[in-house]
């Protein structure tokens, strides 16, 4: 039996135009009533993901930032910050590479500096107070996650080797994106959000179903008896997957859940 549910966001359980399915409510409501957990986990911040779920938000659980920040309901039960000296080397390796973006994610609030256009455009629509600074190594908090934006795709253009190269003995580096990449502290991803939750609740691989649709979602997808990449997965994240969900666009797992869970 099914006991728990955890849904990617962007490009697993969000529209492109970033909209939950038009049945959500009723399946989620339908698994309120049989004590089936629900969870959404992604790169954005808890602060960009409420809005998303309105009035449920208390009634559901959330893994941010790629598993650094975990919440119980409306409760903080986990949250992994990176230490300063190692988020003021990364700012000035940023500054070093060129041509490339930062975001960092605080406890306090989300910040950047300097960007391209297009960086900022993306940002309004996945992150919601966002403070511009001069300088990110002036920035009084703790940070849970630092995303880095190659318009050049950064698995093609080397941005991504490059921090792997310069961060990975140290930190966890993930391609969150076409364009997106993410340094969290080492062994923190979305899998480790899940083991969070799944012994909160005290839930198993075998009653845990879970969808994604990228290659940050691989942790969380291994822990799952019941794992779904999205049509439109890469091929190497299929593999990781026993099953397959339609798109996003044709609401595939609301579709998923009533076959398997509620029918």
């Amino acid at each position: 039996m099914i006991k728990l549910i955890i849904s990617d966001l962007d490009g697993t359980l969000l529209s492109k135009g970033k909209h939950l399915p038009p049945d959500f409510d009723e399946v989620f409501n339908e698994l309120n009533k049989k004590g089936i957990a629900f969870a959404t986990a992604t790169g954005r911040n808890f602060a960009g993901v409420q809005d998303f779920f309105g009035n449920i938000v208390d009634k559901m659980h959330f893994i941010c930032d790629n598993g650094a920040f975990v919440m119980h309901h409306d409760k903080l039960v986990q949250a992994v910050t990176i230490e300063k000296e190692m988020s003021h080397r990364i700012f000035n390796a940023v500054k070093k590479y060129g041509g490339i973006d930062v975001l960092a994610c605080g406890k306090k609030g989300t910040y950047y500096t300097h960007c391209l256009p297009q960086t900022q455009e993306i940002m309004n629509d996945f992150y919601t107070k966002t403070t511009f600074v001069d300088d990110l190594c002036d920035i009084d908090d703790e940070f849970f996650k630092i995303s880095i934006n190659d318009f050049n795709d950064p698995l093609k253009s080397g941005s991504y080797q490059y921090f792997v190269d310069n961060f990975g003995n140290d930190l966890s580096i993930n391609a969150s994106g076409d364009i997106w990449m993410d340094a969290m502290c080492k062994n923190v991803n979305k899998g480790i959000g899940v083991d969070v939750l799944q012994k909160l609740l005290g839930v198993t691989k075998e009653e845990t179903m879970i969808f994604g649709d990228y290659y940050n979602d691989i942790p969380m997808l291994d822990r799952a008896e019941y794992s779904f990449a999205m049509a439109t997965a890469p091929d190497d994240v299929k593999a990781h997957c026993k099953y397959i969900a339609d798109s996003s666009e044709s609401f595939g797992v609301t579709k998923a859940i009533k076959e398997f869970v509620l029918n």
